[in-house]
């Protein structure tokens, strides 16, 4: 199966430099530039290994940062930057190999063939799920929520409600379903809390000054969780 590589980078020049030679051994090579948008690029794309283009300004290294709370694939550093030690900064950050600008393309391809065989012969990836909607990110596997880039705080109780409706979107979840996932099969009585979680959730997730987008009341049978960005 051809190989998909994601490039970040600012400089769309780098992207019709490296092209050709990837198109050559057969891989595919999609161009981003840095920002949220790439990040969700990544996580509907799930590429093979991901090549980020970084200037040695703190903004980029904070979005490395961010990109690699998020990243399970390979990561190539192409650094713009005079300072060696930005090399070892780049792999104790967590890369998996570096090189400083001006490169040769050739090096680059040898360096992504050598992380993609690597990377292949893992005995076991660590599996990651994520929904992803818009400025909304939920990773079911960490427990963490983002909404337009700023984490939101959730009980481990509202987050169980959460995966539920993130697990089953377009779905009509009935309040015995959502009780059962939450607290278990045999729980009762527990109508009113399944109002109240879902009351909660729609004042972190919802935009302001708008009725219900994202979990809807459909009456007599239950909640409806639908995607925005499809609207």
């Amino acid at each position: 199966m051809t190989a998909s590589i994601l490039l970040i980078d600012k400089d769309s020049s780098v992207d019709r430099e490296l092209q050709p030679a990837f198109a050559r051994e057969g891989y595919s090579l999609e161009h981003v530039v840095p920002g949220l948008e790439a990040i969700r690029t990544m996580l509907i794309s799930e590429p093979d290994m991901v090549i980020l283009g970084l200037d040695p300004q703190e903004t980029d290294w904070e979005f490395c940062r961010r990109l690699l709370g998020f990243l399970d694939r390979p990561l190539l550093l192409l650094l713009s930057t005079a300072n060696k030690l930005d090399r070892v900064k780049g792999l104790e950050f967590g890369a998996d190999d570096c090189m400083i600008r001006p490169f040769l393309t050739q090096e680059v391809l040898a360096r992504a063939r050598v992380l993609l065989r690597r990377d292949a012969y893992r005995a076991e990836r660590s599996k990651r799920s994520y929904f992803v909607d818009g400025e909304l990110v939920i990773d079911l596997t960490r427990g963490e929520v983002w909404l337009d880039e700023e984490p939101v705080r959730l009980t481990p109780t509202e987050f169980r409600f959460l995966s539920c409706f993130a697990m089953h979107v377009g779905q009509v979840l009935s309040h015995e379903r959502l009780v059962n996932y939450v607290w278990g099969p045999g729980s009762s009585g527990a109508r009113d809390s399944v109002k109240l979680y879902v009351h909660q959730l729609r004042k972190k997730l919802e935009p302001d000054g708008e009725g219900p987008q994202r979990i809807v009341t459909r009456r007599g049978q239950g909640y409806l969780f639908r995607a925005v960005r499809d609207r």
